[in-house]
């Protein structure tokens, strides 16, 4: 107790910033909190991995970052769905695996993306009865109703949309055209992760 008080007498005195301490005081130490996971690595690793292959039918399995941005804001919404694009995309990887020829004989990042999906789901956050009733509603809704522009969509709305883009292409995983889109898509992967269904922090 004691030290925690000249802790706080030395910030009163000598203006130490508190916020060079990310909001973790343990035993009078400033413990600096460690990310869940560095996406830059994912990043780095994925550019290395990844084709550029352009569709034949210009459709992406990955919404539009415009229509994403809506389901990244709901926690729950954005951990469902990043666990079922983690399924597909490590799907994928496995299946591709054999084929990949390294750019650096040293490293084999196909390998290494392969677990670094393991590390990332670690970093989602897992609600299984709120994922449950969202799995089940995208596969009772169908896309033949009354079409509503993607623009127009809410997140509960495009969440349902990825998810069935997502069932499409694991149904039709074998296909190579379909393996093509997904290592296409997997260099901004890295950027769909972001948002709040991803732990920021080991201790979210």
């Amino acid at each position: 107790m004691a030290r925690d008080l000249l802790y706080y007498f030395l910030i009163l005195i000598f203006g130490i910033p508190m916020h060079e301490c990310v909001a973790v005081l343990r035993d009078g130490r400033c413990v600096i909190e460690e990310p869940c996971f560095d996406l830059s690595v994912m990043a780095n690793s994925a550019r290395l991995v990844s084709k550029d292959v352009i569709a034949a039918d210009g459709e992406k399995i990955l919404l539009r970052h415009s229509s994403f941005d809506k389901i990244r804001k709901k926690k729950n919404l954005h951990g469902c769905v990043l666990q079922k694009i983690l399924d597909l995309f490590q799907e994928v990887l496995d299946k591709t695996n054999g084929t990949y020829v390294h750019k650096n004989e040293e490293i084999n990042h196909h390998t290494e993306l392969i677990h670094i999906m393991d590390q990332l789901r670690n970093c989602v956050y897992k609600k299984k009865d709120r994922c449950k009733k969202l799995y089940k509603m995208s596969e009772i809704t169908t896309t033949s109703s009354p079409m509503i522009l993607e623009e127009k969509m809410n997140p509960n709305q495009l969440a349902v949309l990825q998810l069935q883009k997502l069932k499409s292409a694991s149904e039709r995983v074998s296909d190579v055209h379909i393996q093509e889109k997904v290592m296409d898509e997997l260099k901004t992967l890295h950027l769909y992760m972001q948002g709040k269904g991803f732990r920021k922090n080991t201790n979210d």
